[in-house]
Order: structure tokens, then C-alpha cells, then sequence
């Protein structure tokens, strides 16, 4: 049974303030245990309640299904999903129609953090939401959206080791169409934000792959190379590097930095940028193993030396 998982803007009531992460993971009460189940598709529903005191109108923001689930370690009662196959709808869905609730519930079920979705107003959300006919929507132009840096989109190690879902970028059906907008994405905020910046190159846009997507020369004429890496999701566990990538990282060390695009598709995206990958790896802050192998339909023996 579809889900839908109430994710507000601003929480009034502490007692009903949750550790939830868009797209990432869910935080709710032991209550709802019954509900949250792997696999389960769900749609995110916002109140009208906006930082800063403003109103809006209640809507749905974006879909996916729900991973693993754990206990919160440092909660009684609580418990985390993870969130998989997220995208963020290019526009807000409406969660009324003429006047009218798209859900038709008892009142006392609109203060439910989690609640069961009838099938057919999923469809009908996600209809709206991706596009109706089955046809995604578009999603905005890198140019039109307002790109901010961040510094917390690396999720904590006691959170992201627990995101063992389809939550990656590389994993998902539309991993290139993600990543091609993150580059996009990275590529602006590079020449508007970074002072100093010049000669700046998109060498994945031209076929290149040295080992990084993007580069440029900073203020002093040094050559700086960034790796982006794009979600749809709010923050990152971690990411996916090739042999290409972990290489150059390692032969550059403090020129080479990874550039994490989060909230990607959206008119919101937050750019992170972390310099020397590598030394965070060979300092124990970071760890890595290898997730792909080359697969040769041929013997060892039969290989010509």
C-alpha cells in the first residue's frame, strides 16, 4: 500500500521534531512500525507552515520507496528508514484540487506523521508530479536554478552506514540524466562562485575522461580538478569513484577536489566541494572498497602474455 511520509517545513510542537533527511532517511515513532515496510512506495506531503513565518499552500514534493529500517540507537520508540529510487517533483503537486483534498481521510489522520495512501491517488500524484501519460516532466534548466554552498552534505557515519539501498546516483535508472545536470549544476557554480576562476574546461562534455569531469585554473594559475558526483536526495553516504577517478585523485592530492551536488532537478540544488579526496582515504576519515570487477570470459591460461 502506498505511503505517504508527512516531511513539514517547520515542526511548532519539539515533542513532534524528527531526524529526517529528504530523500535520504526517515525518522518517525514506533508506532508507525506497521506502515514503514521495505519496498513500499510513498510520496513526501508538506503542511502550510514555511520558515521564516510564511504560509504556503499543503502539497506533495517528491516520491520513492523505503529501504532498510533500524532502531535509533539514541531514541526509545524511534526508528530510521532508508530512502531509495527518490526524485523530487520538478513541481510541487497540489494536495487539494479545486478546493477539494486529494486524500479523502477522517480529520484526526492528517496529524499522522505516516499514513496509508489510496492506489489511485498515487497514481494520480505521480501522474501530476512526473508528468502525466507516463511522460517525465522536465526537469528546470541548470541556467534558472539558484545554486548555494553547502558544508552538510556528507551524512554522519552513524546514519550513512545504514544506506545500503538503491540511493546512489550510479544505481539509479536515470543515473546519467542525473549526473550529466549535476555536472551542468557544478560547472555554473565553479565560474560564478569560485573568485579567481578562469580557463575553466567541462571535459566530460567534450568526451574526455582524464580522471575528472571539470577543470579550471584558480586565482594563483594553479590547475584545480573536480569530480562531481549528483543526487537527487538531500545529502550523501558516500560515493562511487572509478579506477580513473580514485587514481587521479591520489596523483593530485590537494588540486583535485570531489564536488557533491545534492537536490539535483530541482530549483534548489546545495553544491559541497571537498579538496584532496585522497588524503581523507589514506587519514582513516574515509573509507573505500571495490564495489566492480573486470570480468573476462577467457581462462588465465588462455590469456597471451
Amino acid at each position: 500500500m502506498p505511503l505517504v511520509l508527512v516531511h513539514n517545513e517547520v515542526v511548532a510542537n519539539p515533542s513532534h521534531q524528527w531526524d529526517d533527511v529528504e530523500g535520504v532517511h526517515y525518522h518517525y515513532p514506533a508506532k508507525y512500525r506497521g506502515k514503514v515496510q521495505t519496498g513500499e512506495p510513498f510520496v513526501y506531503y508538506r503542511g502550510v507552515h514555511r520558515a521564516n513565518g510564511k504560509r504556503g499552500p499543503a502539497e506533495y514534493v517528491g516520491a520513492g520507496r523505503i529501504g532498510a529500517f533500524w532502531p535509533d540507537p539514541a531514541r526509545k520508540n524511534a526508528w530510521y528508514c532508508a530512502v531509495v529510487d527518490y526524485a523530487r517533483f520538478p513541481e510541487p503537486v497540489a494536495a487539494k484540487v479545486d478546493g477539494v483534498n486529494r486524500e479523502d481521510i477522517p480529520a484526526n489522520l492528517w496529524r499522522d506523521g505516516v499514513r496509508q495512501l489510496d492506489p489511485q491517488v498515487y497514481a494520480d500524484i505521480m501522474a501530476v508530479g512526473r508528468g502525466s501519460a507516463g511522460i517525465a516532466a522536465e526537469p528546470p534548466a541548470v541556467a534558472q536554478v539558484t545554486i548555494t554552498a553547502a558544508q552538510d552534505l556528507v551524512l554522519p557515519p552513524a546514519l550513512a552506514k545504514h544506506q545500503t539501498g538503491k540511493s546512489g546516483y550510479r544505481r539509479s535508472k536515470r543515473s546519467k540524466a542525473i549526473g550529466d545536470w549535476a555536472e551542468r549544476a557544478a560547472l555554473k557554480y565553479i565560474q560564478d562562485q569560485i573568485a579567481g576562476c578562469r580557463d575553466c574546461v567541462h571535459r566530460a562534455d567534450i568526451g574526455e575522461t582524464p580522471g575528472w569531469d571539470i577543470d579550471y585554473r584558480d586565482a594563483a594559475g594553479a590547475l584545480q580538478r573536480v569530480e562531481v558526483k549528483g543526487t537527487t536526495a538531500a545529502a550523501f553516504s558516500g560515493v562511487e569513484l572509478t579506477v580513473n577517478e580514485m587514481t587521479a585523485a591520489k596523483a593530485h592530492g590537494p588540486a583535485y577536489w570531489l564536488c557533491l551536488v545534492a537536490g539535483c532537478e530541482t530549483a534548489t540544488p546545495r553544491v559541497q566541494m571537498i579538496q584532496d579526496p585522497a588524503a581523507k582515504l589514506a587519514a582513516g576519515d574515509w573509507s573505500a572498497k571495490p564495489v566492480v570487477f573486470a570480468v573476462r570470459f577467457v581462462g588465465a591460461s588462455d590469456v597471451a602474455d
